[in-house]
């Protein structure tokens, strides 16, 4: 992390719960992504799946980031995604991005994962590359085949 990680406005971030699913939703719409209700509700609830959101002092949703984890053969144990990082465009950098990071990155330690990885499903824009390697995230050589479909 960067060496000044303190946040520039005033906010929490705590684990998600489900009555988040819709400001979540209203997130996503902002980047043009698909999502509804019912599929957030149960990404909350999935046991493999971790949600952090930012709030602000109102308790308002305002980020969140998506960490999976799952057992793998690979690793000799647990690997995890970070598969969406969302920040509201009023709220980017203001710290909101970098602390749900922080926040994931610690609790895939807590879970043991020996191999994390960021999902992306654009080519990175030049601003996320250098933001994750502020981060301490480097891009990864690794070939990504997708079913057609």
């Amino acid at each position: 992390m960067a060496a000044d990680s303190r946040p520039s406005a005033p906010f929490k971030v705590r684990p998600a719960r489900r009555g988040d699913a819709s400001p979540i939703v209203a997130l996503l719409a902002e980047v043009k992504a698909k999502a509804d209700t019912a599929t957030v509700t149960w990404i909350l609830s999935h046991p493999e799946m971790e949600v952090l959101v930012a709030a602000d002092l109102l308790d308002k949703v305002v980020g969140f980031v998506t960490l999976s984890h799952r057992p793998l053969l690979k690793t000799g144990g647990r690997a995890a995604t970070l598969d969406e990082l969302l920040v509201t465009e009023s709220w980017r950098k203001k710290g909101v991005g970098q602390e749900l990071l922080k926040r994931a990155v610690e609790r895939a330690k807590v879970l043991g994962v020996k191999r994390l990885e960021i999902q992306s499903f654009d080519s990175p824009s030049p601003e996320q590359v250098r933001f994750f390697a502020r981060c301490g995230f480097d891009q990864a050589n690794v070939g990504v085949f997708r079913l057609r479909g």
